[in-house]
């Protein structure tokens, strides 16, 4: 990259048409200063809305898109990047609940629960004890939870393959992305583009049934549509409003399914992963989280999850927010992306670097993220590389310091507070009430990390043991 470069400094790139910064100190306030002016992340959003769903650019849909774009995010800034609204939400997925479901110990797909199906799961011991993989069942079980308090259950009941579109439709992004054609004859791609084709059906039908819901019309077949968010249906009022084709409405809200549960989820499965297998770590955990998950009052040694006090996890609970920190530095590489509209002038140094409009500049933040002169052993999991001491406290306090893990300026990512809150409640419940080793016994594992933009995705399975927690006994310690 650097000897074909066509830039010196912090820019690189090819051609003028997609430029690369990596290494620029000052790219916060570079995107926060020009945000909306010269640097725009709506037009970056409709390139993309083209490359995925394959639809043409036109005057038309862009007009569309213009018009829609304040009225189509503020619910979703709203609920998705606001500390009320991301409770509030969450709070409607009932995590206590669930998790207290995690396992059925059944191999009855009657019987099982909708994240389990996936995990080609083993029933060891009747009711104790079942085996399975631990990537599938986390991640569908985070798309689980995130889904309902949004999309209502009318959404995920109707489509039984749904979890499994998502992931198949995810490993073809990366090409669309890079505009690879969808007649390319590698099965990754025809299996992509397959799921893609299902998803926006299933999504087009459930517009049609929101629209008729909010219209007071009889809804197709009968379907409950009462407990669809707001967030869904100021979305779906404003696409009405601007006259946008169910087709179009399809792949809007796609993005919004997609965007969702594509990132964080991945993170959450290496999350659990770092937590269960570094020695020691589960227990410290436990301590740590306990005073904010209230458990029930039972008399026998396997207890349920009545109430989880997400602020007070988020307040109080420094070493967890410093291993989903250390996790995000190890697991995802963060892209920023901005469409250029107006011409700018970016000073780097003693160069000055010209943008032109049409073009695009990205900032891979993941190109720091293992520079051992900003952590030492950068390829180790270290769960408290983050804790900082706080001067004015005494405490010590997890800081992102250099890590920009949701992008960076002032258009960070939309969903990065109901993200923090899920993978910081979700990682509590799940310690708080199960134990996990790994299948067969023996040493963990961690599998080698496929990357790219976005989380790594692990290189295999890792097929691991899971037991309710049993307290009082040597687990709860």
């Amino acid at each position: 990259s650097s000897a074909i470069r066509r830039y010196g400094g912090s820019f690189y790139g090819i051609s003028s048409a997609n430029q690369t910064l990596i290494g620029y100190e000052d790219v916060d306030r570079l995107f926060s200063s020009q945000m909306n002016h010269a640097l725009s992340i709506e037009w970056h959003g409709y390139g993309l809305f083209l490359r995925f769903f394959g639809f043409p650019d036109t005057p038309t849909l862009r007009k569309k898109v213009e018009s829609t774009f304040k009225p189509w995010h503020s619910p979703i800034e709203r609920v998705f990047n606001n500390d009320a609204g991301a409770t509030a939400a969450f709070e409607r997925g009932n995590l206590p609940k669930i998790v207290s479901e995690f396992v059925s110990f059944s191999q009855e797909k009657e019987k099982m629960k909708r994240w389990e199906l996936r995990a080609a799961t083993k029933v060891i011991k009747q009711g104790e004890a079942v085996e399975a993989n631990l990537s599938a069942l986390i991640m569908d079980f985070g798309a689980c939870f995130t889904i309902p308090p949004i999309f209502g259950h009318d959404l995920l009941d109707r489509n039984p393959h749904l979890l499994e579109d998502i992931w198949k439709f995810d490993h073809v992004v990366p090409l669309l992305f890079i505009n690879m054609p969808t007649w390319v004859p590698f099965k990754v791609m025809k299996e992509g583009i397959e799921a893609r084709k299902r998803l926006l059906a299933g999504v087009e039908a459930f517009s049609r049934r929101v629209t008729q819901f909010q219209q007071g019309e009889k809804v197709d077949d009968g379907a409950d549509m009462s407990d669809v968010s707001d967030v869904v249906l100021e979305r779906n009022t404003a696409l009405e409003r601007n006259k946008w084709s169910y087709q179009e409405r399809a792949a809007s809200e796609l993005l919004v399914l997609f965007a969702s549960n594509t990132n964080t989820q991945p993170v959450l499965f290496w999350l659990i992963l770092y937590i269960y297998s570094t020695p020691g770590l589960v227990n410290t955990l436990r301590r740590e989280v306990a005073p904010f998950i209230t458990l029930s009052d039972s008399r026998h040694n396997k207890k349920d999850i009545t109430a989880i006090d997400t602020p007070g996890l988020s307040r109080e609970c420094q070493l967890l927010k410093s291993i989903i920190l250390e996790t995000l530095r190890l697991a995802f590489g963060a892209v920023s992306t901005r469409f250029v509209k107006r011409p700018i002038t970016v000073q780097d140094g003693n160069h000055a670097h010209k943008l032109y409009p049409g073009t695009f500049l990205s900032v891979p933040h993941s190109f720091s993220q293992r520079d051992p002169s900003l952590y030492p052993d950068p390829d180790k999991f270290v769960p408290d590389r983050f804790l900082e001491m706080d001067p004015a406290s005494g405490k010590l306090v997890a800081k992102y310091g250099k890590l920009r893990p949701w992008g960076a300026g002032a258009s960070m990512c939309r969903g990065r507070v109901f993200a923090e809150k899920e993978l910081m409640a979700i990682g509590a419940a799940l310690v708080m009430l199960w134990d996990i080793t790994p299948a067969g016994g023996g040493e963990w594992t961690v599998p080698e990390m496929v990357g790219g933009p976005g989380p790594a995705k692990p290189k295999e399975e890792v097929r691991v043991v899971i037991q309710r927690r049993v307290f009082g006994g040597i687990s709860s310690e």
